[in-house]
């Protein structure tokens, strides 16, 4: 008998603690395909860091915003979008791989900048589209 195509679909409002429930929701549901730890714990991390990206840059608590994120189980991993009705990414593309300078003072060291270049370390085939008002982002969590 064939397997059972594992999927979902979860629309939330564009807010922290929307974002904070629907990570709870996405994790039972990847959780529930019995995948192992680290897949999971991948998966996470870079959904929490688009999901919060989406609702801190691209909605900016200013917006009405109303999010979606899917997932399905495809043969190298899980596939991923996230869509939102929030503001472009700047220039329409996805940010750099490029972590920040480290080699500053201690004073000097930057607060933030790590989030994309660690969704590029863990995440695979990211790609950005923006049609209609809407921003779509998609990309792969390899199984290995």
């Amino acid at each position: 008998m064939p397997q059972e195509k594992k999927c979902f679909s979860v629309r939330f409002p564009g807010s922290p603690r929307g974002v904070r429930r629907a990570l709870l929701i996405i994790r039972a549901e990847i959780k529930s395909a019995e995948v192992d730890n680290d897949l999971l714990g991948r998966a996470e991390t870079v959904l929490a860091e688009v999901l919060n990206n989406v609702v801190e840059h691209a909605l900016d608590d200013k917006h009405p915003g109303l999010v979606e994120a899917k997932g399905e189980a495809v043969k190298t991993g899980w596939q991923f979008s996230v869509i939102d009705n929030g503001c472009p990414l700047p220039d329409g593309k996805i940010p750099g791989k490029a972590l920040p300078r480290i080699n500053t003072p201690l004073q000097d060291l930057p607060e933030g900048g790590f989030g994309w270049a660690m969704v590029h370390m863990l995440a695979r085939d990211l790609t950005y589209q923006r049609r209609s008002g809407r921003n779509s982002l998609s990309f792969l969590i390899p199984f290995h």
